[in-house]
């Protein structure tokens, strides 16, 4: 190489030798830990096999590292610890950044986030949907000193994430195969205390509409290529779970899933609804996935000429704040999505000041019960029967009880 083309290529071999000696703080490697392959790095770091190789040669150089022929490349002495502090916090998103604020129960992590994080941190926010797939080599060449991964369901992209070293973890989704700290919601519990309810109610069938768990997130500068399949673990646990439930209350169930999308899922499903409606051992109440979904469907029904619950209560396993339909209450879990973008702050720095782990952590947000007035029969049938209802007052969640008929 001639000295002006070393002269160029120097930054790219300091930013390569810069960024090997962060993912060795970062995963607490110690002298005669192996490093990855070259190619591994290229891939990892986005840069060329050539580059990464003269990058190592300089912290060859340096003593930091050392190469065993045909045997690989190891850690020969151990690196100054960067800075503990959590300076500069990255949230990655698998949507746009307007969904952050614009949907309540992300905005509600949003907030948690905010309250928790240390008042100096800068936060940054990467849209994968508008930015492109982000590779937890590139967080330490922007300063990142740790991240939230919020609702990036994809195993292949965290087990890349957890391989770098660079401190995250994951809300609103669980991986098995990626050592990293996970916040989710307790859905398995959710899923039994719904079904417990409406069973104390008298509810012998339910149709139970599961959520579509798949999105693809395309790429922002070609719409034909797919950067990554999401895969909600969420959505998989309380249908698995809802099932397991009712069955162990001796329930019939419908088992239905919303195909595509809300707006061809919805009326989809209350075609299915009225057919069975008209049919011998119709289902008295339908338990939704989510609570966006119940809601629309709940409109849809009453938008045909349905009475709700008068000829079908409608019923949510998981909600954030969005339970009113009109001045009623959905009946659902409430989560604690404030608490979840908490917790994920706490257990991130947590991550700065210890070594990276060996194997995923769970850890499970709870939840309240909202009581709406869900029947097992219609309306004209159990018109004295007492319920509970949930009225929000000032911000707050109030239980009332008494009768009351024109509910969910």
């Amino acid at each position: 190489m001639t000295a002006k083309a070393n002269q160029i290529d120097r930054p790219a071999r300091q930013k390569v030798a810069a960024r090997v000696k962060e993912m060795i703080c970062a995963r607490g490697l110690r002298p005669g830990d192996p490093l990855p392959p070259y190619l591994e790095l290229a891939r990892q770091l986005g840069i060329s096999y050539v580059t990464v190789k003269r990058g190592l040669d300089d912290l060859a150089k340096e003593g930091i590292i050392r190469r065993v022929r045909s045997v690989g490349t190891f850690v020969a002495k151990e690196v100054d610890q960067v800075s503990r502090e959590l300076k500069h916090l990255g949230v990655i998103y698998p949507s746009s950044r307007c969904q952050l604020f614009s949907v309540q129960y992300a905005g509600e992590i949003m907030s948690g986030i905010a309250q928790e994080a240390p008042p100096s941190a800068d936060t940054h926010i990467f849209s994968l949907r508008e930015d492109g797939l982000i590779r937890a080599a590139q967080l330490g060449e922007w300063g990142i000193d740790g991240a939230i991964l919020f609702g990036v369901e994809n195993d292949d992209y965290l087990r890349d994430f957890a391989q770098w070293g660079t401190p995250g973890v994951v809300v609103d989704y669980c991986s098995k195969g990626a050592p990293l700290d996970y916040v989710v919601c307790d859905n398995a519990a959710a899923a039994q205390r719904i079904v417990a309810y409406l069973a104390s109610l008298g509810h012998r069938r339910v149709a139970y509409v599961a959520g579509n768990p798949q999105q693809a997130i395309q790429n922002p500068r070609d719409p034909q290529i797919t950067l990554l399949v999401r895969d909600s673990s969420d959505s998989r646990e309380r249908h698995e779970e809802s099932l397991r439930a009712l069955r162990a209350h001796n329930m019939q169930v419908d088992d239905w899933t919303f195909p595509e999308s809300h707006a061809v899922g919805i009326p989809a499903t209350a075609d299915k609804l009225q057919r069975s409606l008209r049919a011998a051992g119709r289902p008295t109440a339908v338990l939704v996935d989510n609570n966006t979904c119940a809601l629309g469907l709940l409109r849809e029904l009453e938008n045909r000429g349905l009475q709700v619950p008068g000829d079908i209560s409608v019923c949510a396993v998981a909600s954030d704040g969005d339970m009113m339909a009109g001045d009623r209450i959905l009946t659902c879990c409430r989560f604690d999505f404030t608490g979840m973008g908490r917790k994920a702050i706490a257990l991130l720095a947590e991550r700065r000041t210890t070594k990276p782990l060996d194997a995923p952590r769970e850890h499970r947000i709870g939840f309240e019960l909202v009581a709406g007035a869900t029947v097992a029969r219609p309306v004209a049938a159990t018109r004295a029967t007492a319920t509970h209802r949930t009225t929000l007052q000032r911000g707050k969640r109030v239980c009332v009880a008494g009768n009351y008929k024109d509910g969910m």
